[in-house]
Formats: C-alpha cells, sequence, structure tokens
C-alpha cells in the first residue's frame, strides 16, 4: 500500500486531522543553516573547528572539543559505516505510522562525527552493522531535504 492511501486508512481509522499527521520538521538554528542550505543542495557539510580540527555533528555553537567559536564548513565525502541500527515496526507517533516498517540509524561518518538518520533502499534481512553506506537526499519541501544513507552501490 502506498504512503497516501496508507494516510487516508489511518485518518479514517483514528479519526485524525492534516494536523494530527504532520511530521516535524527541522528548525534551523543560526549556527546549522549551513548544513541545511548544504542538504538542498545534495551535499553534506560538516563544521570543523579551524582551532583544533574537531568535526561536531549535530552542528553547534562553538567546538564541543576546545569551545573554540573559530569554525568553517567543510564538504564531506558522504560515505559512512553503519553503526547501529533499529527496526520500527509499531508503537510510533501518528505522522510515522504510513512509513512502518522503517530503520533508524546511527552512522560513522568518514570524516568522524556518527550521525542519526534513516537507511533507505536496503531490505530489512540485508542490514549490517559495519556496512558501507552512501548519502541520499529526501526532498520534504521547498525549505527541507533530509540526508537519509543506503548501501553503497
Amino acid at each position: 500500500m502506498e504512503s497516501k492511501e496508507k494516510l487516508k486508512e489511518l485518518k479514517e481509522k483514528f479519526k485524525l486531522s492534516d494536523e494530527d499527521l504532520k511530521k516535524p520538521l527541522p528548525n534551523p538554528a543560526k549556527w546549522s543553516k549551513p548544513f541545511w542550505e548544504g542538504t538542498r543542495k545534495h551535499k553534506l557539510f560538516l563544521k570543523r573547528c579551524k582551532d583544533c580540527g574537531h568535526i561536531d555533528h549535530p552542528p553547534y555553537l562553538y567546538c564541543t572539543e576546545c569551545m573554540g567559536e573559530n569554525s568553517e564548513w567543510i564538504e564531506a565525502s558522504g560515505r559512512g559505516i553503519l553503526y547501529a541500527f533499529a527496526v520500527n515496526e509499531y508503537g510510533v507517533p501518528y505522522p510515522f505510522m504510513a512509513d512502518l516498517p522503517y530503520v533508524v540509524a546511527l552512522v560513522d561518518l568518514r570524516e568522524g562525527p556518527r550521525m542519526i538518520s534513516n537507511i533507505v533502499d536496503c531490505g530489512l534481512k540485508d542490514l549490517k552493522n559495519g556496512m558501507e553506506l552512501e548519502v541520499v537526499f529526501d526532498k520534504i519541501n521547498e525549505e527541507v531535504t533530509l540526508p537519509k544513507f543506503r548501501p553503497v552501490k
């Protein structure tokens, strides 16, 4: 069943409004806007401290390693390794029910940070910790594009 059909079924079954099924979206802070601007261009940017070289994700106002405020944005390779994952099959908020089952994962990026995301284009039985992944981009609307990961092809 397609997602739109699932949403319609959920609305009828649970007497939900469109607002009840609206997914929460990122609300970028001033210091994270370059990350989200990059995802709209299908690029993965990370914030690197110019003082100590530490790369933070998610991006913070300051470096979490040395507390420095001197930073730059670098384009990441978009590659990583699956560190851990969970398959969500039930018990999720209404806006996510139409997506079931879906995978939430911790991905170790080549550049160092560990990122929370979803795994797509992969059978659930094919998921293995340690597998190589590459970023793909899911355009939600004109303002928001989410980075997700799939097995390297």
